[in-house]
């Protein structure tokens, strides 16, 4: 009986324990409170923006209208959101509205009906996103990666590929390219235009999201009929998978301080019953699911970015205390 006692006694304060550890990496790291995830989700029909905090607490909704917008992406000053619309008929355009869902502005127009993916330069100045020729599902063709101006202006074809993700020193882009079931990871510099392969197994390979500190590069890859997230050197070394149950897990994006992944889960490859949005460890332990039991598919998550220096070599960051009082957590 006194062992029985003891060992359950053990039990408790190791649950315990790992608990705390789970909330102080809610809590102290970058990842929250001051920074938030922008996501979509069908909860109300219609593909809307939301935004959450990194535990997932104080959703709020930021479109409203009888549209389907998806593909959200901040912007590095936190102040604006780009994202993907078919607002008024005329295929999926680029738009961008500030953080509070407010003040929406359409940046493209022309003959590319069928834009998403989107992401910011580290500096602000740019966007590059992914157009096809085709309108429909199961006609899109051609896909290319374009970069240009904040404001909409200057578009310039970078490559041939899918789902752009901008380096954190702005010098090269990851992306998904290949075909005939067998996309890879590619890297591309951004002036020069030199293509570099990252993976080299076969499968499908997409939503790749580069790390902080630049060194890594998580995607999804599809195997044995399932997705899986994985984590890659930029130097296409030291592979390791993140998720292993026979679920899917899709669209991993990185928490500022790199100690966090959010992703897109779901126990069945045609999301019924629907995707949720969950958070593991940057090693791949699971924490918990974020956006709750509710109806609707939720998909495409984006970590905000914070507004202070994070030394990428190192991966320090600053104290809770000096957030406070920096005044930089979201009131």
């Amino acid at each position: 009986m006194r062992f029985t006692r003891i060992a359950r006694c053990l039990l408790f304060t190791g649950l315990c324990v790992c608990l705390t550890s789970i909330d102080m990496l809610l809590r102290e790291g970058l990842a929250a409170p001051n920074s938030r995830i922008v996501f979509t989700t069908t909860r109300h029909g219609s593909a809307d923006i939301f935004v959450m905090d990194a535990d997932g607490g104080n959703q709020e909704r930021l479109t409203i209208k009888n549209a389907r917008d998806a593909h959200p992406s901040w912007s590095p000053d936190r102040t604006k959101i780009a994202y993907v619309s078919n607002l008024g008929g005329g295929g999926h355009q680029i738009y961008v509205m500030d953080a509070r869902g407010k003040g929406a502005i359409k940046l493209t127009d022309g003959p590319l009906r069928r834009k998403g993916h989107l992401d910011w330069s580290p500096d602000g100045k740019k966007i590059a996103f992914t157009s096809w020729d085709g309108q429909d599902l199961g006609k899109w063709e051609n896909p290319r990666i374009s970069v240009m101006d904040a404001d909409g202006n200057n578009p310039l074809k970078l490559t041939d590929g899918l789902e752009p993700s901008w380096s954190p020193d702005g010098q090269r882009i990851a992306f998904s390219s290949g075909g005939d079931f067998d996309d890879q990871i590619f890297v591309i510099g951004v002036d020069e235009g030199r293509r570099e392969r990252v993976t080299k197994d076969w499968a499908i390979k997409r939503t790749p999201a580069w790390s902080p500190d630049g060194k890594r590069i998580a995607y999804m890859a599809l195997k044995e009929h399932l997705f899986h997230i994985y984590v890659i050197g930029v130097n296409g070394r030291n592979r390791v998978k993140l998720t292993h149950k026979d679920e899917y897990h899709m669209d991993p994006t990185w928490s500022p301080d790199g100690r966090l992944i959010a992703y897109v889960w779901s126990p069945h490859v045609h999301l019924n019953p629907p995707s949720k949005i969950r958070l593991m460890t940057a090693d791949g332990k699971f924490l918990k699911q974020l956006s709750g039991d509710q109806r609707g598919n939720e998909y495409y998550p984006d970590f905000g970015p914070v507004s202070l220096a994070v030394s990428p070599a190192s991966n320090k960051v600053t104290t809770w205390g000096r957030l406070k009082r920096l005044d930089l957590i979201r009131r």
